[in-house]
C-alpha cells in the first residue's frame, strides 16, 4: 500500500451528523458511533477529540498506594514540580541529562513536556491532555493501515482485529513514557515497512528519550534482519526462546554491565535477584490464578504465531504483510526470552499485538477457517478485559478504567467537561 491508497471513505451525511451529535453528548457514545464507518475523517476527529477528552479528564491520586499504583501518580508529581521550576532549573537539568551522570534519568519526555505545559497551566488536568493529544496522534497514524485495507469492514472479525490492534488503549496514556514511545515506534514501522520510507526509521532513534528501554528496538530489528527470509528459522527462534527464558536474567546482567552509565544504573535495579522474585514469585491467595492467566498469554501468542507459520506459504509469502510477519515472530522471541525480567517481556509483547492484528486482516481475514482460531485467541483478552479484576501484564482491563476516570466521561457532554476540568 503506498500513500496513495490510504484514501479517506467519502463521508455520507446522516452519517456525519449521527456522529456529531453522539459525541456532544459523551465522547464515549462518539467512539461508538465512529466504529461503523471507521476510515472517514470525520471518524477520525471524534476519537481524536475523545482520546484528547480522556486525557484531560483523568482524575489522578495524590499518594501512591498498593491499591493505587498507577504511574500517572509519579508524572503528576513531576508536573506539579515543574510548575515551580524556573528557566534556569530546566537548563541544569538538561546539563545533568546530557552528561549522564550517576544520578540522571535516560528519559527527558515527560520532564519535558511537564515544564512546558507548566509555563501556562498549573493544571494536571491540562498536562494529561496534552499526554493524550501526542498518544492519539501516532495511535491513530498507525490504525489508519489497518482501517484502510481493504478487508477491514464492520464486522465482527473487523472488530476483534481493532480490539488486538489498539490493545494499548488510551488508558495507557497515564503510563506516559513507555506507550507513548510504543506507538510512536509502530507507526514508524508501518510506514517504513508497508510505504517504503525508509526516513520512518527516524523516528526510532527519538523513542529512547521517550522510554529508555527502547534502545532495545535496536537489537530486535538486528534479530528481524536475520530471521526475515526464513520462515523456518523464525519460527524455530520462537520455540527455543520460549525454552530458554530461564537464562535471560544472566544475560541481560551481562549486557547490562557494557551499557553507559546511565543505563546501567537505570537497569541494574530492574535485574536485581530480590526484586525479580519479588515481582516473578510474589502475591498471596489469588496469585497463582495470575500467573495461570499470564502463562495463558504466552502459550496463546506463542501457538498463534504457530498457526501463522503452519499457513506461511499459502497466506503471507508474497503479501505486503510478510516482512511485518517476521518483525511480528522477532519480537515474540524476544518477549519469550524476557519474561522473567520484570518491566520488560511483559511490556514490549504489547507491540505483537498490532502486528498480529495487521497481518491476519491482511492474510487471514477473508478465510471462514482461519477466523473460527481468530476468535478463541481475541476472546481471552476481551474476557481478560471485560471480567477480570486485575491487569494481565499490562493488558488493558475495565477496572483501572473506573479508577482513574468519573462517570462523567460517559455520560456528559465536552463542552461541560471543557468548562468542570479547565476551569
Amino acid at each position: 500500500m503506498t500513500p496513495a491508497t490510504k484514501i479517506w471513505l467519502k463521508e455520507e451525511k446522516t452519517d456525519f451528523i449521527l456522529k456529531s451529535v453522539a459525541f456532544l453528548i459523551s465522547p464515549v457514545l462518539g467512539l461508538l458511533a465512529a466504529l461503523p464507518r471507521l476510515n472517514t475523517r470525520s471518524s477520525f476527529l471524534v476519537l481524536f477529540l475523545s482520546f484528547t477528552l480522556f486525557g484531560l479528564t483523568m482524575m489522578v491520586p495524590d499518594d501512591r498506594t498498593e491499591k493505587q499504583n498507577f504511574d500517572c501518580i509519579v508524572y503528576k508529581m513531576h508536573f506539579e514540580e515543574a510548575t515551580y521550576t524556573n528557566i534556569r532549573d530546566f537548563k541544569t537539568y538538561l546539563h545533568t541529562f546530557r552528561d549522564q551522570d550517576r544520578s540522571s534519568s535516560t528519559d527527558i519526555y515527560d520532564r519535558a513536556l511537564a515544564f512546558v505545559v507548566a509555563q501556562f497551566s498549573h493544571n494536571y488536568h491540562v498536562y494529561f491532555m496534552f499526554v493524550a493529544v501526542i498518544y492519539a496522534f501516532f495511535m491513530l497514524k498507525s490504525m489508519r493501515y489497518l482501517v484502510s485495507e481493504d478487508n477491514y469492514t464492520f464486522s465482527v472479525t473487523c472488530l476483534m482485529l481493532l480490539f488486538l490492534f489498539t490493545a494499548s488503549q488510551i488508558y495507557m496514556a497515564s503510563v506516559v513514557r513507555f506507550f507513548t514511545a510504543l506507538w510512536i515506534v509502530v507507526y514508524a514501522f508501518f510506514r517504513f515497512f508497508i510505504d517504503h520510507r525508509k526516513t520512518a526509521l527516524l523516528w526510532l532513534f527519538i523513542t529512547p528519550f521517550v522510554h529508555a528501554a527502547f534502545f532495545l528496538i535496536f537489537p530486535i530489528l538486528c534479530l528481524w534482519l536475520v530471521i526475515r527470509r526464513s520462515n523456518k528459522m523464525a519460527f524455530a527462534l520462537v520455540i527455543v526462546s520460549f525454552i530458554m527464558s530461564a537464562f535471560a536474567v544472566q544475560l541481560f546482567s551481562m549486557i547490562v554491565a557494557f551499557l553507559p552509565d546511565g543505563l546501567s544504573v537505570h537497569y541494574s535495579g530492574y535485574l536485581n535477584y530480590w526484586y525479580i522474585r519479588q515481582i516473578n514469585e510474589g502475591g498471596s491467595g489469588y496469585i497463582w490464578i495470575v500467573r495461570t492467566f499470564e502463562f495463558a498469554v504466552r502459550l496463546s501468542i506463542n501457538l498463534a504465531a504457530a498457526y501463522m507459520a503452519w499457513h506461511y506459504k499459502e497466506r503471507i509469502l508474497g503479501t505486503k504483510a510478510q516482512s511485518l510477519y517476521f518483525l511480528m515472530l522477532a519480537f515474540i522471541a524476544f518477549c519469550n526470552f524476557t519474561f522473567m525480567v520484570p518491566s520488560v517481556g511483559s511490556r514490549f509483547v504489547m507491540f505483537v499485538f498490532p502486528l498480529f492484528a495487521y497481518v491476519w486482516l491482511v492474510c487471514f481475514s477473508n478465510d471462514a477457517s482461519s477466523n473460527r482460531v481468530l476468535y478463541p485467541f481475541a476472546g481471552l483478552y476481551l474476557f481478560y478485559f471485560l471480567v477480570l479484576p486485575w491487569n494481565i501484564y499490562l493488558l488493558p482491563a475495565l477496572r483501572p478504567y473506573s479508577l482513574l476516570w468519573n462517570s462523567d466521561i460517559l455520560l456528559t457532554s465536552p463542552l461541560y467537561l471543557i468548562y468542570n476540568y479547565l476551569m
